[in-house]
């Protein structure tokens, strides 16, 4: 893919936002925890920081149209069911700092170093199952749409493989780290609720796919499971 201004504006962008959300993050975990003084969540979100910035680069090399198309919210294509799951993601996804947040500054539900290190083994494990997923599938877009005018095509390699969704896979278990990795077991709360928004949108893409998109039906005959190998 030639990278021209325009592409370099969407990428931009996109690092923008991504570096917005983290920025967003870390803000409602310190002001919940009402303190400043927690080397371990800095170290976490430190390790947040390094994983952008190591996708931004993989992304640029080896898939820079999901950099391009991930940077804009196509919302006139939208489904009702994906408009639902934006929403949803967001507040849950938003909602894991506060609720640890809040742990730490009651002195509730805290979890001791022995958590954080399986935190951080959750979150290199889910965020590489997912940026593996990004970089095979170049029409990962944020908007679940049949993608007509870049020739969408089913994809069956890699993780794609293994389950018909790693994308939504391994995001899962890159949120589950969260609440390990910033100390208090009230994250799992939303946490939960985020699983289910994930199952839900999963539910609805997929059906989509089988019925709109040219040889899904086959592929998803070959590859059975959607998000956990053996489960569902």
């Amino acid at each position: 893919m030639e990278k021209n201004a325009a592409f370099w504006k969407a990428a931009a962008k996109r690092g923008g936002q991504i570096l917005f959300s983290l920025v967003l993050m870390m803000v409602l975990f310190f002001l919940s925890a009402g303190r400043t003084d927690l080397l371990l969540a800095w170290l976490f979100f430190g390790l947040y920081f390094v994983s952008l910035a190591i996708n931004m680069a993989v992304f640029l090399k080896y898939n820079p149209e999901v950099i391009e198309a991930r940077s804009e919210i196509i919302t006139g294509e939208m489904k009702w069911w994906d408009k639902v799951y934006a929403v949803l993601y967001m507040l849950f996804m938003l909602a894991i700092p506060i609720a640890c947040g809040l742990g730490v500054r009651f002195q509730t539900a805290l979890l001791g170093i022995e958590y954080y290190v399986a935190g951080v083994i959750l979150f290199v494990a889910g965020w590489s199952f997912a940026s593996w997923a990004m970089v095979e599938n170049k029409f990962f877009e944020g908007a679940v749409r049949i993608q007509k005018e870049r020739g969408h095509k089913v994809i069956s390699t890699g993780p794609y493989a293994i389950i018909r969704h790693p994308g939504y896979a391994g995001m899962i278990v890159l949120y589950l780290a969260m609440p390990f990795g910033l100390g208090s077991l009230y994250g799992l709360i939303p946490w939960v609720l985020l699983l289910a928004a994930f199952v839900f949108r999963t539910h609805f893409e997929d059906k989509m796919l089988q019925k709109e998109l040219k040889g899904y039906k086959e592929y998803a005959k070959k590859t059975r499971y959607r998000l956990v190998p053996g489960v569902w």
